[in-house]
């Protein structure tokens, strides 16, 4: 083998074990009670939670160290070109710290199905059915049916209900929990 050969099977041997060496960012943890992890935040995921405050923070997790999180904050408005239409924008990004004490609530991840869980599929059903049979008894001159509009007036106070009883977030206190997990050096 000559030098050449040697230095190319020593680069390709070594670059990668070098890589293997480098460490993960520290992680904050969703968890329900002691046992059940609900979500893992790393740096480079999505994160929309609301502070103490009452601030809607939205953004990605840029990194994680000593119990703060610090997020990635995109500032998007419309812009308007010069035809006099408008498209989204970032206007800026902005770098925010958080300790993981200041998070009130952390939103859900969208779900498949949501829209059952959240009745707007019952709502819609119901209210369109109403109009469906009302104007089909006024077209064709018939007298509207109590029963059958007391029947989608139900299915769209169902939905209702639903959309009250679904939260969207999840509160931090007894039962929810952020937990930091630093990775070991």
């Amino acid at each position: 083998m000559n030098i050449r050969n040697q230095s190319i099977f020593l680069f390709l041997f070594f670059f990668p074990c070098s890589q293997l060496l480098a460490q993960g960012s520290d992680m904050v943890v969703l968890k329900k009670g002691p046992e059940r992890t609900l979500k893992t935040y790393l740096s480079g995921s999505q994160i929309h939670f609301v502070t103490i405050a009452g601030t809607e923070v939205q953004g990605m997790i840029r990194k994680i160290q000593k119990d703060s999180l610090y997020i990635n904050i995109y500032d998007e408005r419309p812009a308007y070109t010069m035809w006099g239409t408008s498209f989204w924008d970032t206007v800026s990004v902005g770098l925010s710290r958080y300790h993981i004490k200041e998070v009130r609530e952390i939103f859900k991840p969208r779900e498949n199905f949501s829209f059952i869980k959240n009745g707007l599929i019952f709502m819609m059903g119901g209210s369109a059915y109403a109009i469906l049979h009302s104007v089909n008894a006024l077209y064709l001159k018939q007298p509207i049916i109590p029963s059958t509009m007391a029947i989608s007036g139900a299915v769209a106070l169902t939905g209702f209900a639903l959309s009250r009883i679904h939260k969207k977030t999840v509160t931090l206190g007894n039962k929810y929990y952020l937990q930091y997990i630093p990775v070991t050096k």
